[in-house]
């Protein structure tokens, strides 16, 4: 799934979402406090790479609560509540409140991803069970990463964080409305607090866990009459087609994590742990893109670029795939092309793909590539 998100999409939500029946409009300077403990949560959370919550959770989730500082013993707490609108839109944030049971002895956030039509009804009126949940424990990205979905038919799942630490959590109990909060605070300090909240929401679910990595090439972009031969070239391509993702604060254009330049300069687009926009269904796998059009039909005379990718860019990219294959664990059947899971020529037939995974194999066949 995309989830590109806009500036501008940000600033509609705070200004003009529509808020479940039971939402308090004016936070409460006691909510206001809670959409910043929230916002925290959620922005360590996703500045961590091991143990992540799944791609199938974050896609599959229509609502999230953020349950900030429980402290042991404690029955009953403080949340938040925000529901998916659609891509990258989220709804306005509604003040809840937890009270359950095994919340465990040590300070604790909880997590709670709401996945069907029957737990967002639940949430909005105000009832939602949470606990006894169907994997006993919430599904982390395991050590070997995988390609197939969990399936997810349950109602709710939650996780815990201790001291930074995530994990499958099966307290219980249930999520009430909590709208009749007084004592508002000013609208200036209410639009920034739900404007941070919603920019950190935004990014967590933009966060990823790498499982994979898809090759492409940089092909000619419409209008144009060769590949372009700068990053920023792609940059500006990129944003006027609405690629930009925002991921970690800060808001990215380019679809690919990293571009390989004809000299074998590697420039990154997006941080490797920001969801790519570079292949659909497979933006969970690392995109890097080589520019060139190496298709001997799309450019057979090299009149649009280089038909056929340099020995250094081939030695980079091969540099490159090892680096992150051994830092995210990538098996080699997760290194594929982008024409193997889309209809596209891209990288091309003129692009040495089996090369480069015998040399990854640590295979020596040859000091030079047998283009394809």
């Amino acid at each position: 799934m995309l989830r590109c998100a806009h500036i501008a999409i940000i600033l509609s939500l705070v200004v003009g979402s529509v808020a479940s029946p039971y939402l308090a409009h004016h936070p409460t300077s006691k909510s206001w406090a809670g959409l910043g403990s929230a916002a925290r949560v959620l922005d360590e959370l996703s500045k961590k790479p091991k143990r992540a919550v799944p791609e199938a959770v974050l896609n599959s989730t229509k609502c999230v609560v953020v349950i900030p500082s429980i402290t042991p013993g404690a029955i009953k707490a403080d949340g938040v509540a925000s529901c998916r609108q659609g891509g990258d839109q989220w709804s306005t944030p509604d003040f809840v409140k937890f009270s359950g049971r095994g919340m465990g002895s040590h300070r604790a956030d909880l997590l709670i991803f709401v996945l069907t039509d029957s737990g967002v009804r639940a949430l909005q009126s105000g009832e939602l069970q949470v606990g006894g949940q169907k994997f006993g424990a919430a599904p982390l990205v395991p050590t070997t990463p995988i390609t197939t979905q969990v399936e997810l038919t349950t109602e709710s799942l939650t996780y815990k964080n201790v001291a930074g630490v995530l994990s499958g959590s099966e307290a219980g109990g249930v999520i009430r409305s909590d709208a009749g909060r007084s004592h508002t605070i000013s609208d200036a300090i209410a639009r920034q607090a739900t404007e941070k909240y919603l920019a950190s929401v935004i990014s967590f679910f933009n966060t990823m866990s790498p499982t994979g990595i898809v090759i492409h090439h940089t092909a000619v972009i419409p209008g144009e009459t060769t590949v372009p031969g700068r990053a920023s070239d792609i940059e500006e391509y990129h944003r006027a087609r609405g690629f930009e993702i925002l991921c970690f604060g800060r808001v990215y254009h380019v679809a690919y994590h990293y571009l390989i330049m004809p000299d074998g300069r590697v420039e990154q687009g997006r941080p490797e742990r920001c969801e790519g926009a570079h292949a659909k269904g497979y933006n969970s796998y690392l995109g890097i893109s080589v520019v060139g059009d190496f298709s001997s039909k799309d450019n057979p005379g090299g009149r649009k670029g280089p038909s056929r990718p340099s020995a250094q860019q081939i030695a980079s990219l091969i540099r490159l795939c090892r680096r992150l294959k051994d830092r995210y664990n990538i098996p080699l059947q997760h290194i594929v092309r982008h024409s193997d899971i889309s209809s596209t020529r891209c990288p091309g037939d003129r692009f040495p793909y089996r090369f480069v995974l015998e040399q990854l194999q640590g295979r020596t066949v040859g000091l030079k590539p047998r283009h394809e």
